[in-house]
């Protein structure tokens, strides 16, 4: 039984298998280490190869392409030529139709005519009818066999399916140029509306190509400048009233109060509305020590925007004093209830 040889250094190792062991057997079997380099080489790609595959199948594509449209070209040529060889089958069979009730009228009137002038018309439509009758009857013969060979070498499902795929693409672009002409002149009448200043008509000609051109970048760009230009007609009017507002403060409170809380106060410069919430705060405290009301509160459920509550005398209701950017839900007077009472602060 062979016994377990533990090796603990490369010099143990040497000593364990001596001279010969070290020198290696000659015609042992050798270790394959592959060539790296050149079996790398061999798997690349030929790219120059690659691209003129690709060139070549593209240049293929391309001439099927062209052939296939004028196969197709031509079958459509073919589906008008025989629709028109059914049309005059059509009108021919009508004509012969026609010609048959005109020359029987014309015989009947021939039999029984009194007067020799009308029978000899009646005899002459005879005769022009039944030419007209025999010609027709050949020209609807005619047509027949020729559309009915025609119509053997075509797929006529197919090419009038293509035919309706080609007549909707072709209302879609008619469309498409349509809207884009709409477009183009919204937006020039919008820019000119903007540039004139009347940023209502321009905003509201916008509106309706937004909805219907929702992506547009022209759209939301126009659309863009004129929020800007409504933000600054609103922070103007704005520092304005709290300029007029100041004025009136101590002399006029509720003048100052009726000033502030008309203003449109949404999207205004945060450091402008902070100016403009705090002295309507201001009016409202004054207008209230000067009408006697009692208890004033002040409710903020939102930064920029509130309502001043009171009571007219001690153990009455609260009820709206002023309101700022809150809307029309909360006009002058309107009774208060207990939520909102609780969520106030006292007015300073």
């Amino acid at each position: 039984m062979s016994r377990a040889v533990v090796v603990k250094s490369f010099a143990e190792l040497a000593e364990l298998l001596g001279p010969e062991g070290l020198a290696g057997d000659p015609v042992a079997d050798p270790i394959f280490t592959p060539d790296l380099q050149t079996s790398s080489s061999q798997q690349e790609p030929d790219l120059a190869g690659l691209l003129a595959d690709l060139e070549a199948a593209s240049a293929t594509l391309a001439a099927v392409s062209r052939r296939d449209q004028e196969a197709k070209a031509s079958a459509l040529r073919d589906l008008e030529r025989y629709e028109s060889l059914v049309a005059q089958q059509q009108e021919a069979e009508k004509a012969h139709e026609r010609a048959i009730l005109v020359r029987r009228e014309a015989e009947a009137i021939a039999q029984t005519a009194f007067a020799d002038e009308a029978r000899a018309t009646a005899r002459r439509v005879v005769a022009v009818a039944t030419r007209a009758e025999a010609a027709a009857r050949d020209l609807a013969e005619q047509r027949r066999p020729e559309a009915e060979r025609l119509a053997a070498g075509l797929d006529l499902e197919r090419l009038l399916a293509e035919r309706r795929r080609a007549e909707e693409a072709e209302k879609a672009k008619a469309a498409a140029a349509e809207r884009a002409g709409r477009l183009a002149g919204a937006l020039a009448a919008a820019r000119e509306a903007l540039a004139a200043g009347r940023l209502e008509e321009a905003r509201g000609l916008l509106g309706r190509l937004a909805n219907d051109n929702p992506d547009d970048p022209d759209v939301a760009s126009l659309l863009d400048t004129i929020a800007q230009c409504e933000l600054a007609v609103k922070a103007t009017a704005a520092e304005e009233a709290l300029w007029a507002a100041r004025r009136e403060h101590r002399r006029d409170p509720e003048a100052a109060v009726r000033l502030l809380e008309e203003l449109d106060v949404e999207g205004l410069p945060e450091e402008l509305a902070r100016q403009v919430f705090g002295e309507w705060a201001r009016a409202c405290a004054r207008l209230c020590r000067e009408r006697g009301l009692a208890e004033p509160l002040r409710y903020a459920p939102d930064p920029g925007r509130g309502a001043v509550i009171a009571r007219e005398a001690a153990g009455d209701g609260y009820a709206v004093v002023s309101s700022l950017g809150l809307g029309p839900g909360w006009p002058c007077g309107k009774v208060v209830g207990p939520r909102q009472v609780r969520r106030a602060r006292p007015l300073r």
